[in-house]
């Protein structure tokens, strides 16, 4: 387990038979206790064929009470942020794939539909939302509700999304994001959907309720 990216130490709790009755692992900051989680699972089966339910697995992080409160160096490193954008158009189809970065971590996302004008700017976002829940093991818990490309009073391009998450037993949240258009307005509409998302996959990503 130790050799594991970003495990620190790891100390097993057997059972009168032999078997892993807890594991309990120090981690570092720079990644969710669920992705490391999973990565242990995964080390036990392939290296040593050893079957663990999650739910015996404790993890704890060093620096960790920064991150708990929520520490602006911890959420920063647990942000996803922009890599690039593409869009490909055939005929009347269109398909945006998204890729971003936490750490060294690369997620991507894609999205198809019609390559209207206002819904290539959705396809872009949707792709990016399907990012965001793949480096959270998630699926089709977050919609583009609405997005709008504008240029502001001020002269200045601006993407403002809304987004719709749910959550396991919990009620609809509407979260909101905006972005400046600077140079590229697929960059901006990643970034407003980014804007919208991250603060709550930070929070999601630091809590040890896996």
């Amino acid at each position: 387990m130790r050799q594991l990216k970003d495990v620190v130490s790891a100390r097993a709790v057997l059972d009168p038979l032999g078997r892993i009755s807890e594991l309990h692992v120090l981690v570092n900051a720079r990644r969710a206790p669920k992705q490391i989680a999973r990565d242990i699972e995964s080390g036990l089966k392939a290296h040593l064929d050893v079957a663990i339910d999650y739910k015996k697995i404790s993890i704890a992080q060093v620096q960790g009470r920064s991150a708990l409160a929520g520490g602006q160096g911890a959420s920063e490193r647990l942000r996803l942020k922009f890599v690039d954008v593409g869009l490909v158009v055939s005929g009347a189809r269109a398909e945006a794939v998204v890729h971003l970065r936490r750490d060294e971590e690369i997620y991507t996302g894609s999205a198809c539909g019609h390559a209207s004008t206002h819904n290539q700017s959705r396809l872009i976002s949707t792709a990016a939302l399907r990012a965001v829940e793949n480096s959270g093991d998630k699926d089709g818990s977050m919609v583009v509700e609405d997005l709008s490309v504008q240029v502001t009073l001020a002269g200045h391009g601006t993407a403002v999304v809304l987004v719709s998450a749910l959550a396991l037993g919990k009620s609809e949240e509407l979260l909101t994001g905006s972005a400046l258009v600077r140079h590229d307005i697929w960059k901006a509409v990643v970034n407003a959907t980014l804007d919208a998302v991250n603060r709550r996959i930070t929070l999601s990503a630091m809590e040890d309720d896996f």
